[in-house]
């Protein structure tokens, strides 16, 4: 089981992960996908594996909350 997708989701605001943001680890491209979804887009972040769990989940939860 997935743990990140089955846990609630509590609504996140720009504002409240905005440190989190900045770091851009992850990140709306504005592109979508052949099923019309859009394209979260990961680039080289040489400190990625020092991203806490919290901090990944926050950032992914926020970027798919998005309409």
């Amino acid at each position: 089981t997935d743990e990140i997708m089955h846990h609630d989701i509590i609504p996140l605001y720009a504002a409240d992960i905005q440190d989190q943001l900045k770091k851009q680890f992850a990140y709306l491209s504005g592109g979508r996908g052949g099923d019309g979804c859009p394209v979260i887009t990961f680039p080289e972040y040489p400190a990625f594996s020092e991203i806490p769990e919290k901090e990944f989940q926050n950032v992914l939860t926020y970027l798919t909350s998005i309409p």
